[in-house]
């Protein structure tokens, strides 16, 4: 999960939102939130919400939170 991150932060300690959506995608994070949903997930997970930027910190909560929706809805769904 870190190197996802540092591929795509370019050796910042930070990713813009929009590279986060890419980041998800790329690690096939299913469903891929739109632009509202996730900057509700990231408000959820502690973003403050005039910050634009998001730290590893951060984007580790929200791939949690994302496994643990996903595993709700196969749990729900059987």
């Amino acid at each position: 999960m870190r190197t996802a991150f540092e591929a795509v932060s370019m050796g910042e300690a930070f990713v813009t939102l929009e590279s986060l959506k890419i980041l998800f995608e790329d690690m096939d994070l299913q469903p891929t939130p739109s632009d509202e949903q996730l900057e509700e997930l990231m408000l959820t997970c502690g973003k403050q919400s005039d910050d634009e930027y998001v730290s590893f910190e951060l984007f580790a909560r929200a791939v949690a939170l994302l496994i643990e929706i996903n595993a709700d809805k196969l749990t729900t769904s059987s």
